[in-house]
């Protein structure tokens, strides 16, 4: 016969063990749910609305939604702009500035929050995304503050992409003044953070991207998860220069 002092701790147990299988059902419904929000959300209200529904949740299927919710709240996930993207992504070289501009947020605080979040998804693909978000949304932002034209407020997207050629040029000429420094910097620490996941590998996130990476660092002769942060984000700016 079991002891008094056993089946306590039989029962003691067995409640823990419901009360952990009570949460992981929590969570899956959790997920769930806000992933159906996620589903027929198209701006940055409806999207933070989702968001909510996983409040305190760490998984990486939480932060694969908060990383689509940042996209969504930056209305970058139109049918146009993904494609426009995606076509972009296809072209190396040409095709760089072309790429960051569709990626721009207009909010370095929404990008640097966003590329967190898709690192944090565990997946190749959104950690990139998301770092290139982050690069372009500082150039963007650069732009503005150099006075070479504001990528907000409606502009369309080729003056956007003059903007950000201009900054490219202004800032690898002039790369101690004004916003080029930050600029930099947040290119450098982005790319440099997901690099060995998603682009040091056998296996990478996306080949075309990559490829510009690992050629950026090739011709500068440095080493992309070990170099400075400041030689990284020189060397992907010098590759993504417009061809004359």
């Amino acid at each position: 016969m079991f002891s008094k002092k056993m089946a306590t701790l039989i029962l003691g147990l067995s409640a823990a063990l419901l009360t952990g299988c009570e949460a992981e059902q929590t969570e899956k419904d959790m997920i769930a749910e806000a992933q159906f929000c996620m589903d027929e959300a198209r701006d940055a209200a409806s999207a933070s609305a989702c968001v909510s529904k996983i409040s305190g949740l760490t998984s990486p299927q939480a932060y694969t939604l908060r990383c689509a919710a940042g996209f969504i709240s930056a209305q970058v996930t139109s049918a146009e702009n993904l494609s426009k993207a995606l076509d972009a992504m296809s072209d190396q070289g040409a095709g760089a500035t072309s790429m960051l501009t569709v990626l721009n947020f207009n909010s370095p605080a929404l990008a640097n929050q966003t590329a967190l979040d898709c690192n944090r998804s565990g997946q190749k693909g959104l950690a990139l995304i998301g770092a290139l978000a982050k690069s372009s949304t500082a150039l963007a932002d650069a732009a503005d503050k150099l006075g070479l034209g504001s990528c907000g407020g409606g502009a369309d997207l080729s003056a956007c992409q003059n903007s950000i050629e201009q900054a490219i040029g202004e800032i690898l000429q002039n790369p101690t003044v004004g916003a080029a420094p930050e600029a930099i910097i947040a290119i450098g620490e982005s790319i440099q953070t997901v690099y060995t996941a998603t682009c040091g590998g056998a296996s990478v996130a996306n080949s075309s991207i990559c490829s510009d990476i690992n050629e950026a660092a090739t011709t500068a002769g440095i080493d992309i998860a070990t170099a400075d942060i400041e030689a990284i984000g020189k060397a992907l700016l010098e590759q993504w220069q417009p061809t004359p």
